[in-house]
């Protein structure tokens, strides 16, 4: 079962808005490198909403590629239509993903009973021998589902058995209390409240790649029970969280840029739609990312 820090990609792109292969294939090698746990790729932090299937399907090829089999992988599965879900799950099914997560396909006016009706669908879908969850983002895409739906899709589908969320330490806790203990929970929210969403009995963290490297660290530490010491090195990285993790448009703005300049990448690009980065902007980001060091 999946466990411990799951650092998701972020999507780098070239001058000519295409997406530059080079630093994503450097960044999954990175990830490999700091001794992550495992690999996600395509949630919101990979500006998903602005990718078509083509390239999806690239940055998964990427994934697949520089990890060679020797990392869990995770996939964020979101499409426009049905039938793109489809084709993600075949693609994600032919490199052997450790586990897939679905969003829910957002159409105007969706509901949490339209958002249940669709993972009870989509589930279906996969492959029996895939673990399967769900991104409960409610706080972040507006939707989701509540413990007895969650619940009853544990009960029909014996391969779903993780939930992808991004809510507070004290809401996961309320959460997680209710849940079979093989129904792995796991946060994102770019590491906010990282030991104490391990105290409340999250399998693991889904941070973005700026401050993975500290993560695990932190998540060493966990393991070993030295929690003032976790959270003396949690409360040096804090500052940076917050600055980027103000909204999802934030952290793709800054808290990219942060991961770029300690992976030595000078000029990025941005993809509309999306937040224009400042001057002011930009300097936070060279600073904090000064402050963390290079990878």
């Amino acid at each position: 079962m999946l466990k411990g820090i799951i650092p998701m990609t972020y999507c780098f792109y070239n001058k000519n808005n295409s997406i530059d292969i080079l630093a994503m294939r450097d960044q999954v090698s990175l990830i490999k490198k700091i001794g992550s746990h495992g690999i996600a790729c395509l949630g919101l932090a990979t500006e998903v909403n602005k990718l078509d299937f083509i390239e999806k399907k690239k940055i998964i090829e990427i994934v697949a590629d520089v990890t060679n089999d020797t990392l869990p992988m995770v996939v964020t599965i979101s499409g426009k239509n049905l039938k793109e879900y489809k084709k993600l799950i075949e693609l994600a099914e032919y490199y052997n993903v450790s586990w897939i997560v679905f969003q829910p396909m957002l159409k105007k006016n969706i509901t949490d009973k339209d958002c249940f009706n669709f993972f009870n669908k989509i589930i279906g879908v996969v492959d029996n021998k895939t673990l399967v969850g769900i991104q409960n983002a409610k706080e972040y895409i507006g939707v989701g589902l509540e413990s007895p739906e969650i619940l009853k899709l544990y009960k029909k589908y014996n391969n779903f058995r993780a939930i992808k969320g991004e809510a507070s330490a004290i809401l996961i806790q309320n959460e997680i209390k209710k849940y079979p203990k093989n129904l792995k929970v796991f946060n994102g929210r770019g590491g906010q409240e990282i030991i104490d969403n391990l105290l409340a009995g999250c399998s693991g963290i889904i941070p973005s790649l700026d401050g993975a490297d500290v993560f695990l660290n932190i998540y060493k530490l966990f393991q070993q029970k030295k929690i003032s010491e976790a959270r003396r090195i949690y409360k040096k990285i804090l500052p940076s969280v917050v600055f980027s993790m103000q909204s999802i448009d934030s952290l793709v703005c800054y808290g990219k840029r942060i991961c770029a300049y300690r992976m030595g990448i000078k000029k990025i690009y941005d993809r509309k739609p999306g937040l224009i980065p400042t001057s002011f902007g930009i300097k936070l980001a060279k600073e904090f990312a000064n402050e963390l060091g290079r990878f």
